[in-house]
């Protein structure tokens, strides 16, 4: 039976035109030899082999299945804990009707701040957030002097983002907001006003003392990165209600239900994981390409390639034993029609083809449709540009038509000549609303975990980043005590460098 074209699921139409046969029969086949099965994502089946851990993000949205009892014991807590954590919100918001708006300010990094950043900055477009809400993720004191200085202390809380509770990032920034908060209200009231979201309770308390009640626990089977449906995703309901979480998860358990039932090779994460891996092993392509039309994606691009570079970022086989010798493609990535200008003369004309993903909305959030129309024209015109392409004959009988001379039109055409070839998938979403944002990103969920599996390796760890966070913080105690033993030759000269600039 041939493979579709065309895939229509959960407020979705994924476009494989744009694809050779050859690609799409290597896809097919790869996929029907993948030893793993997607309802192992709802099971006690440790998925997670160097952490010794199942992979439960989607517990958090649509639940066990198959009658097993620790991950059902894991459904009804995470579910218990959000509608604990809905009912405190929707408090903490209605108590103050009436009073300037509360000021949030989130501290996280990395998975505990990509994704809610991205869904804030896509739902703010269509529905005015209920709080204001000042975002800190580096370490750049810029960024957190701005940060408090835009918040009225009276109405601030602090979310304080972490599983482990151990990120530094988050920690510093921490204990310099409290700082500041406490120096306007006090240290006890300051206190009150904190928020823990982790998966490490006891550290928490112990660390800032926040009440009991204000601490919302998720599970160490829950990547970061992944964790946006769980307790770490309270800003949202902060900022939007229940209602519109609701329908972010509803989207998110449309495309689960779609992932759970259908053949991976018909199953729209299926075939871009299939498409990915089939580009990187078979065409040898490093480079993925993903233009999302619109600004309201414009914090999309960053999580897109956090989810997909940590989690594909491998080069060892999941059960620890071989090498793999070619992994998940590096990502770049932008939103559209800006994007065009900056990276997209690469995909055009490059030596080594790029493989590409197009993400727009059919319907415009705005009033603006002539513009929403040019919006898409753009994005259509660069995917028909890639994959069909303008060959040099075809310039140069243009460039003479116009009066050049035949030698100069020859030499013009080559530098304009677009060889094609270059293949996308076009993924729709129908409007841009909670619930489409929730199918897209669980479909991006899904497509980097099948993707992993593809390659063999395990797309929940990140051991490289655990071993730069180690190293960060050996250097940083270096730094204030001017003693560089134990470290590299390199480091130990560049700490020497800036010992003489502080001098």
């Amino acid at each position: 039976m041939p493979l579709p074209t065309t895939i229509d699921t959960s407020g979705l139409r994924l476009e494989f035109a744009r694809h050779g046969a050859q690609a799409l029969a290597t896809a097919r086949t790869t996929l029907a030899a993948l030893p793993h099965c997607p309802t192992d994502l709802v099971s006690n089946i440790v998925l997670n082999g160097s952490e010794g851990r199942p992979a439960w993000h989607l517990l958090s949205r649509l639940g066990a299945k198959g009658g097993d009892a620790a991950a059902q014991a894991a459904t009804d807590f995470l579910h218990a804990e959000h509608a604990r954590m809905a009912d405190w919100a929707e408090r903490l918001v209605g108590d103050g009707a009436g009073n300037a708006p509360l000021d949030i300010i989130h501290l996280g990094a990395g998975g505990s701040e990509t994704p809610m950043l991205a869904l804030f900055t896509a739902l703010s477009v269509q529905q005015a957030p209920r709080c204001r809400v000042h975002w800190v993720a580096n370490l750049d004191g810029a960024t957190l002097d701005a940060a408090l200085g835009a918040a009225n202390p009276a109405r601030t809380w602090v979310l304080i983002n972490s599983k482990s509770f151990r990120t530094q990032e988050v920690m510093r920034n921490a204990t310099e907001t409290i700082r500041w908060l406490s120096s306007h209200l006090g240290a006890e009231t300051a206190r009150s006003r904190l928020v823990a979201l982790t998966s490490n309770a006891d550290l928490a308390q112990e660390r800032f003392g926040m009440p009991a009640e204000q601490v919302f626990r998720t599970l160490p089977e829950i990547g970061g990165r992944f964790s946006v449906w769980s307790a770490h995703g309270l800003v949202l309901l902060l900022a939007f209600g229940r209602d519109t979480v609701e329908r972010l998860h509803a989207g998110a358990r449309a495309m689960d239900e779609h992932f759970l039932t259908t053949p991976l090779d018909r199953s729209a994460p299926g075939l871009l994981a299939g498409l990915s891996h089939a580009y990187r092993v078979r065409f040898g392509l490093p480079l993925l390409s993903i233009g999302l039309y619109g600004d309201a994606f414009s914090h999309m691009p960053l999580y897109l390639q956090q989810l997909l570079m940590e989690s594909l970022g491998k080069s060892t086989s999941a059960d620890g034993l071989l090498p793999v010798h070619v992994s998940g493609p590096a990502v770049i990535s932008g939103v559209g029609t800006p994007v065009q200008h900056t990276y997209f003369q690469l995909l055009h004309q490059a030596a080594v083809p790029v493989f590409h993903e197009i993400v727009a909305v059919v319907r415009p959030w705005h009033a603006r449709l002539p513009e929403h129309l040019a919006l898409l024209a753009n994005a259509l015109g660069q995917a028909d540009a890639l994959w069909n392409g303008k060959d040099a004959s075809s310039w140069q009988t243009e460039l003479m038509a116009q009066g050049m001379p035949p030698e100069a039109a020859a030499r013009a055409a080559r530098h304009r000549a677009c060889p094609g070839g270059r293949p996308s998938t076009f993924i729709w979403m129908e409007q841009l609303s909670a619930y489409h944002l929730g199918a897209l990103l669980a479909l991006y969920e899904h497509r980097t975990v099948v993707e992993g599996w593809l390659y063999g390796i395990n797309p929940f760890d990140q051991w490289g980043v655990e071993l730069g966070k180690t190293l960060a913080a050996r250097i940083e105690h270096a730094l204030l005590a001017q003693d560089a033993q134990g470290l590299s030759a390199e480091t130990a000269a560049s700490l020497h460098y800036l010992r003489e600039q502080y001098a």
